[in-house]
């Protein structure tokens, strides 16, 4: 999906740095609660100890405990948390396309509120259904096909979205209205 601009890897630390080093950006997970198991209970034991900023259900309202289990959850991650680390470094490799990390400059409030918008598509036919963009499987899919404008829409309030991989994470960004992919390889951690 991205570019082949032959980046070096990087280290977990130089890839902790890359993610950190706009300090005007606040850093945010969407993680998909059907992917990472146990996810409430992870999220309620991180918040506990210090280790989220904040961090709410995409679903709004009351749920179901299966609810919560299967729902997508924006997280204001600490830079220096241990789940951050597990997050950024063990999470792509225990639970594959768990979400997306994004750098933004809103504040947690307006990034929830444009994520649940988004989180609804309306068809041709005019049948509109949930549409869960947080998905990296989806958000490759969508951003070749949607219109530019859509795609615009979506990506505006992210500085900077970022996939996650075993081997390297896809960096997407908007500059001068042009939509830029490129790949970001790690190096393989010590055994």
């Amino acid at each position: 999906m991205g570019t082949p601009d032959n980046r070096p890897p990087l280290s977990a630390p130089q890839f902790e740095s890359m993610v950190w080093a706009d300090a005007s950006a606040q850093v945010y997970a969407l993680v998909l609660g059907r992917v990472v198991g146990e996810l409430p209970e992870r999220l309620a034991a991180a918040d506990a100890s210090g280790q989220l900023r904040s961090w709410d259900c995409l679903w709004p309202g009351a749920l179901t405990p299966a609810q919560r289990r299967q729902a997508p959850y924006l997280l204001q991650l600490e830079q220096k948390s241990a789940f951050t680390s597990w997050l950024l470094h063990e999470a792509a490799a225990d639970f594959g396309d768990w979400g997306l990390l994004i750098q933004a400059r809103r504040d947690f409030l307006a990034l929830r509120s444009h994520c649940r918008a988004n989180s609804r598509a309306r068809l041709p036919d005019g049948q509109e259904i949930a549409l869960e963009w947080m998905d990296p499987a989806v958000l490759r899919a969508l951003l070749p096909l949607a219109p530019g404008e859509q795609v615009e829409t979506l990506l505006a309030p992210f500085e900077r979205v970022l996939i996650p991989g075993t081997t390297g994470w896809t960096l997407i960004a908007q500059h001068a209205g042009r939509l830029e992919l490129h790949e970001q390889p790690l190096l393989a951690a010590a055994a």
